[in-house]
């Protein structure tokens, strides 16, 4: 130090030199004591100096001459390199980037940096390079990842294990953000805070997106179904640490109990809870078309459809009396109005005169309605006028006897008299042969006349010869949206599929055959039969005559059916080896491309001729986006 007892007759500063400048540079010891460079180099040259263990550097030789550490202002200007147009990286800079690292970008730091160099050494032209700040940041063991005050998004994504919900919540202003350079941080009180308002679902429910495979369902369909209620026991969480990006109606979870139930109902062909239900978002845009084309009050078909009440007014009277509407009764409330087609207009589209339209009016082969002193035809019936040839009732086939009229249209002879005083029904009278004084009606204007009334559900069940309740049961597998009349197409096909009987029942083919109705079963879950299912009796499963047949050649050698080893393979597994379906399978064992045995518990495949016609199979498979099974690609990778 400056102020020590320097040796007699030697000044304080070569003292100094010669107690701590061994191999200390030059500039600093000159700049420390005050003294010129050439002076200290001069001196130095003696060779006087102590040896170090390491030389000082200037904050060093500055606490050591002048007893306290260096203040920023005190340390002299950064050296120029003379190689290359940098200048050195001094304590006071270093601490400056350590305190920059986390709170600022590398881009942003070098601009800082630079701006201070060139304040300090004068030069306009100084430079902190990006690259140059990377590297020293590195060289004193930080990174420029590291982030000050708060997590980046990524680490968060991380730790919940799902980047996406990060994202999601910066944009929807549920997190707050800053930028760090390239990076996001969030502030530590604020991901602590969103952390806490987790909802995590309850023990034991599993992500309803696990059941879209199973279900066959690839959108986001199901969660939008969960969020309209129409999932039965989902709950709407937003948890983390659970693997999957949740979707744009929430994250869901399902009771596991329920999830089965869905999988078995797709798998067996039953309706979802969501089947038939209106989507709340569809309902919005018919509701705005159908208020920017609503048809005028006169439209008597809109009238129709709306019933006795009026046309709604608000969108929740729209929601409940919509849905239920036929297909064709929608379009017609969302088409643009048209009164139809005029005469003129429906003779050129049909090529015919306009004498003809109004003769087939008259005789009620075409249903005109008029709007002030005009008759339109509408565009359906003119279409179906022409596609029948233009009729004009003059042929014998465009008219039908009461009785007939009656079992074709399910009318009775009463109404029909009724229709016909009514003027509803054009008539004539036969004059010639066996149809002389036989009264006749139009066929196609009783066929508009029955699709236009309907059926209520009494009077079709008295047609169909069953109960009320019976006949809701049968109305179940048909295409009928339960609303309004029921049509004609609808009660003739309940009549058809009660009077069909398809196949046989459980318990017809274990009479038949001679076994147990669990052993019918045992064949099912083994994969030797497939149940079918009627469409208007979700109840009712049978076996059709195939499937019979299988029973019967399987029922003999059963009775001997022997314990195989496990290389023989039970009907899935078979084709699970081979990479084909069961079907395939069973259809190369039946034109004896396939070897199979029984065993007590059905068809046993052996291993080795699976893989042989897997093998043949593989090579000429027209599906050239089918994957062949693992071991087969095995065999061809060792064969190439």
């Amino acid at each position: 130090m400056k102020d020590a007892a320097p040796a007699k007759g030697v000044p304080a500063w070569k003292q100094f030199v010669v107690e701590h400048g061994w191999r200390a540079t030059a500039s600093d010891l000159a700049f420390v004591t005050g003294e010129s460079i050439e002076e200290v180099l001069k001196f130095r040259a003696v060779g006087l100096c102590k040896p170090l263990a390491a030389a000082n550097g200037f904050a060093e030789l500055f606490a050591l001459w002048n007893g306290r550490e260096p203040l920023e202002e005190e340390w002299p200007a950064p050296k120029k390199y003379r190689d290359r147009r940098g200048y050195e990286w001094q304590a006071p800079e270093l601490a400056l980037l350590a305190s920059l690292v986390g709170s600022f970008g590398t881009l942003e730091i070098a601009q800082i940096l630079t701006e201070r160099l060139r304040r300090i050494t004068g030069d306009p032209e100084a430079l902190r390079k990006p690259m140059a700040v990377q590297l020293t940041t590195n060289r004193i063991g930080l990174q420029t990842k590291d982030v000050v005050g708060g997590i980046t998004t990524s680490e968060a994504g991380k730790e919940i294990g799902s980047l996406t919900i990060i994202n999601q919540a910066i944009a929807k202003g549920d997190l707050k953000g800053m930028r760090v350079g390239r990076r996001w941080v969030i502030p530590h009180a604020d991901w602590a805070a969103w952390k806490a308002k987790r909802i995590f679902p309850p023990e034991g429910f599993i992500p309803l997106r696990s059941l879209k495979e199973p279900l066959s369902i690839r959108s986001d369909k199901l969660s939008e179904f969960a969020r309209l209620g129409y999932v039965p026991s989902a709950v709407r969480c937003n948890p983390y640490g659970t693997k999957g990006p949740s979707t744009q109606f929430g994250t869901w979870f399902i009771d596991p109990v329920v999830a089965e139930r869905l999988i078995a109902d797709r798998h067996a062909g039953r309706p979802m809870p969501w089947h038939g239900k209106p989507l709340e978002d569809n309902l919005r845009i018919t509701f705005k078309l159908w208020q920017s084309r609503q048809h005028p009050s006169g439209c008597k078909t809109c009238a129709e459809i709306w019933g006795k009440g009026d046309a709604p007014n608000q969108f929740e009277d729209y929601a409940k009396r919509y849905p239920p509407l036929a297909h064709g009764a929608k379009r017609h409330l969302t088409m643009p109005w048209s009164p139809g087609l005029t005469l003129d207009e429906v003779a050129r589209k049909a090529g015919c005169d306009r004498a003809r339209v109004q003769r087939a009016i008259a005789t009620g082969m075409l249903d005109a309605t008029k709007h002030g002193r005009a008759k339109y035809i509408t565009k359906t019936d003119a279409t179906r006028w022409i596609a029948r040839k233009c009729p004009v009732g003059a042929r014998e086939a465009s008219w039908i006897s009461l009785p007939t009229a009656a079992k074709l249209y399910l009318f009775s002879t009463r109404q029909l008299k009724q229709f016909i005083a009514a003027k509803k029904l054009k008539t004539r009278i036969g004059t010639a042969g066996a149809q002389r004084g036989i009264l006749y009606v139009a066929k196609d204007q009783c066929s508009r006349l029955r699709q236009s009334i309907g059926f209520s559900e009494q009077e079709a069940a008295r047609r169909v010869g069953v109960t009320v309740a019976r006949l809701l049961e049968l109305l179940d597998g048909v295409n009928w949206r339960k609303s309004g009349a029921i049509p004609l197409v609808t009660v003739q096909a309940v009549i058809k599929r009660r009077q069909s009987q398809p196949g046989y029942t459980f318990e017809q083919a274990a009479e038949l055959l001679g076994k147990p109705v669990s052993w019918i079963e045992a064949r099912q879950a083994d994969g030797t039969i497939r149940v079918l299912q009627t469409k208007w009796d979700h109840s009712r499963i049978y076996l059709s005559e195939p499937m019979m047949a299988r029973l019967r050649q399987f029922v003999g050698p059963n009775d001997d059916a022997q314990n195989l080893s496990a290389e023989w393979l039970r009907l899935s597994d078979a084709a699970f080896e081979a990479g084909v379906t069961a079907g395939t399978i069973i259809k190369w064992a039946e034109t004896g491309a396939l070897t199979r045995r029984q065993s007590k518990i059905g068809w046993r495949y052996h291993r080795d001729h699976v893989r042989q016609k897997a093998r043949l199979y593989w090579q000429t498979v027209r599906f050239h986006r089918a994957t062949p099974p693992a071991w087969l690609q095995e065999e061809r990778q060792t064969a190439a």
